[in-house]
C-alpha cells in the first residue's frame, strides 16, 4: 500500500514522521507549500467548514504528488473531487482532525473510499483551555496583564462583585460528549456544581461522566454561571444560543465557546455583553477568521478573546498521528478501524 501524508503548518513532517514504518507499506511525505503558515490552514479550514472541500483550492503538485497513492492522510488539505480524480487508486483517506469539512465524504462513498478521523486528538487541549478561559474572563486575568503592560495598576474591573471563587460557581455544560466530560472532571477539582444537558444521552449517563444534575437547556442557561458548549455543529443550523437563550441567563453570567462559532448567534451575543445583559464571554471560535476589523467584539470591555487556539497544542497535533496510524495498523491488520466516518 502506498500511503501519501500531506504535512502542513500543523503536522509537519517532523511530526508525520510516525506515520513511516507501518509492514507493507511505502509512505511518503509531501509538504504543501500554501499551508505552510498558521494563518494559511486557517483559512483554509474555515473555506472548508463553510463552503465545503469543492470550495478548497487545490495546487498541481499536490495532484502530482497523489497521483499514485492507495491512502491519502491530511490535516487541513482538501480532498475533493479534483483529488479523487487524480488518485484513481485511492481506497483510504486518514483526516487528522475530528471534523472532516475539507475531505468530500459523500464522493468518497460513492467511490467505495474509506474515509477515517482522529476523533478525541485535542479533546484534552481544548478542555484544559476551556476551563481556563472562564477563570481568565471572570478574574480578569487577561485584562489585569494588558493594564500591567500599558504601565497601570488595575485591581479593579466592573464584575469585581461577580469575581467568585470558583467553588460557589455552578457551571452549566451543553453537550456531555468527550470534551464536555473532561471539562467536567477538571472542575470537580474546584468544587463546582456542574448542570449536564445533552440530547443524546440519558439522563444516568451524564451523571456518570462527571456531572451533578442532568437538566433541560432552559434550566441550565437559567441556573448556570458559566455556560460552556461542546456540541456538534454543521454548517446551516440554527444557533444552539440566540437572542432568546441569552435571555434566559443570569446579568452575572459568562458564555464560553470554544466549540464551533455557528453555535452562537455572534450579533446576539455581541448586543448581550455591549447591553450588560449577560456579565462576559469568553469566545475562541468566530464566523470570519482571521478576527477582521472592526468585528463588534473588539469594542466590548467585557470578554475574552483567543485566535481559535483551544485546540492547538503539540500533543493534539501528535496525538492525531498517532490516532491515524493506529487505524491502518488496524486495517493491515484485518480489523474494523472505530474511526471510520462513512
Amino acid at each position: 500500500m502506498k500511503i501519501v501524508c500531506v504535512c502542513d503548518a500543523g503536522v509537519p513532517e517532523m511530526l508525520m514522521q510516525k506515520m513511516k514504518g507501518l509492514p507493507g507499506c511505502e509512505v511518503e511525505l509531501y509538504t504543501e507549500k500554501t499551508l505552510t503558515d498558521i494563518k494559511a490552514i486557517t483559512m483554509i479550514g474555515r473555506i472548508a467548514e463553510v463552503h465545503g472541500a469543492e470550495s478548497c483550492p487545490v495546487t498541481p503538485e499536490m495532484l502530482q504528488a497523489v497521483r499514485d497513492a492507495d491512502a491519502v492522510v491530511v490535516h487541513t488539505a482538501p480532498v475533493n473531487s479534483a483529488v479523487l480524480d487524480a488518485a484513481p487508486a485511492l481506497k483510504y483517506v486518514g483526516v487528522l482532525r475530528t471534523g472532516v469539512e475539507n475531505v468530500n465524504v459523500e464522493l468518497c462513498t460513492q467511490r467505495g473510499i474509506a474515509v477515517y478521523n482522529a476523533d478525541g486528538r485535542n479533546a484534552a487541549a481544548v478542555a484544559d483551555q476551556t476551563v481556563a478561559m472562564m477563570l481568565c474572563e471572570m478574574r480578569n486575568i487577561a485584562r489585569g496583564h494588558a493594564a500591567l503592560m500599558a504601565g497601570k495598576w488595575v485591581k479593579v474591573f466592573p464584575n469585581v462583585y461577580d469575581s467568585h471563587d470558583m467553588a460557589n460557581c455552578t457551571v452549566g455544560i451543553l453537550g456531555v460528549g468527550k470534551i464536555g466530560s473532561m471539562v467536567a472532571r477538571r472542575l470537580r477539582g474546584f468544587g463546582c456544581k456542574i448542570l449536564g444537558c445533552d440530547p443524546f444521552l440519558p439522563e444516568g449517563e451524564i451523571l456518570a461522566r462527571g456531572c451533578d444534575e442532568a437538566v433541560d437547556k432552559q434550566t441550565l442557561l437559567r441556573r448556570s454561571d458559566f455556560v460552556t458548549m461542546h456540541m456538534v455543529y454543521k454548517e446551516g443550523d440554527a444557533p444552539l444560543i440566540g437572542a432568546a437563550e441569552l435571555a434566559l441567563m443570569k446579568k452575572s453570567a459568562i458564555l464560553v465557546n470554544c466549540a464551533r462559532a455557528g453555535l452562537v448567534d455572534t450579533q446576539a451575543l455581541a448586543a448581550a455583553l455591549r447591553e450588560k445583559r449577560i456579565g462576559g464571554a469568553a469566545v475562541d471560535v468566530f464566523d470570519e477568521e482571521p478576527l477582521p476589523e472592526g468585528h463588534p467584539f473588539l469594542s466590548l470591555s467585557n470578554v475574552t478573546l483567543t485566535p481559535h487556539s483551544a485546540g492547538t497544542t503539540v500533543d493534539a497535533f501528535a496525538n492525531s498521528v498517532a490516532i491515524i496510524r493506529g487505524q491502518f495498523e488496524q486495517l493491515l491488520a484485518g480489523g474494523t478501524p472505530r474511526n471510520r466516518v462513512n
